[in-house]
């Protein structure tokens, strides 16, 4: 008799549990474009969804300086915010620097402008601008080049991968 109860006790428990999960889940309606967060957008064709990549995230990889095939490749990566602004975090001579500008997206055409805050004394305050191509379609940047603004000088290019 007892197994009995405690068997219609847990048996009443479950399906107590079972109605309340039901009754907790609601069916969502999405419009043909619906923003979920401020990077990803879903747009629904016939019954499929359609990521659009988006510039905003990390973003990293590796830069060359012309002239300088000797140094070979360094580590460089990009955050790009979705407020316009923007961390370049590099290594060079083994060393962190870490710069914070601004960014822009004209059509396909990213442009960074960034001033050096830390590392070697060389790049502190040097300012730089970054430049590359996104493909909106597959999320990829090309084509990426940097230049140190005068009076300083450098240049070179940088490929990057995102992140997320």
């Amino acid at each position: 008799m007892k197994k009995l109860l405690m068997g219609s006790l847990v048996l009443t428990i479950f399906a107590f549990a079972i109605t309340i999960f039901q009754l907790s889940c609601v069916k969502a309606t999405v419009a043909q474009t619906k923003t979920i967060t401020d990077t990803i957008y879903l747009t629904k064709t016939d019954t499929a969804f359609v990521c659009t990549p988006s510039i905003n995230g990390l973003w990293i990889g590796t830069y060359t300086v012309d002239g300088n095939a000797g140094y070979g490749q360094q580590y460089f990566s990009l955050i790009i915010k979705p407020d316009g602004t923007m961390i370049n975090d590099t290594k060079w001579g083994g060393q962190q620097n870490i710069g914070i500008g601004t960014w822009t997206l004209v059509g396909d055409s990213l442009t960074c402008t960034m001033t050096g805050l830390y590392g070697q004394s060389s790049n502190i305050g040097v300012q730089e601008k970054q430049t590359a191509i996104f493909n909106k379609t597959t999320g990829q940047l090309s084509g990426g080049v940097w230049v140190n603004l005068p009076p300083n000088t450098g240049s070179g290019t940088f490929v990057l991968t995102k992140v997320n």
